[in-house]
């Protein structure tokens, strides 16, 4: 009986520390639904459009966009924190935007966030690109 009990207790404790650390994580924020892509004629370059949904408090972890990008928040709000410079909070109804190449994260408030993002790329190359860190 003693046995058992230490079996179910063990299992028990197991389930909780799961449930635990499950409820620690950070949500990720979604891929971007591109909404359509038009070539610029002349300069070997795209320009998308699309949409970005963070769920709330979802970081998009630190990375950097190998164009341009400017966004607009359609409903929410989101921290933006460009390395080397104070976090910016942008609510719905704000614009922000993000030079190319520039290391950053973008992370939304607990109400989650929704944006519509467009941005200028090489076709074929890639455009998100992680960093360390």
């Amino acid at each position: 009986m003693n046995r058992y009990r230490s079996v179910v207790i063990g299992l028990f404790a197991a389930l909780v520390a799961h449930s635990v650390q499950a409820a620690g994580k950070v949500p990720d924020a979604k891929e971007t639904v591109v909404l359509q892509r038009v070539a610029v004629p002349g300069a070997g370059r795209e320009m998308g459009m699309g949409i970005s949904e963070f769920p709330p408090n979802a970081v998009k972890p630190k990375h950097k966009a190998t164009g341009p990008e400017v966004c607009y928040v359609l409903e929410g709000e989101l921290s933006v924190q460009i390395e080397g410079q104070p976090v910016k909070v942008v609510h719905a109804g704000e614009t922000y935007q993000i030079p190319a190449n520039v290391v950053h994260v973008t992370s939304a408030g607990p109400a989650g966030a929704k944006v519509v993002a467009s941005w200028v790329w090489v076709p074929g190359t890639q455009f998100n690109i992680a960093v360390p860190g």
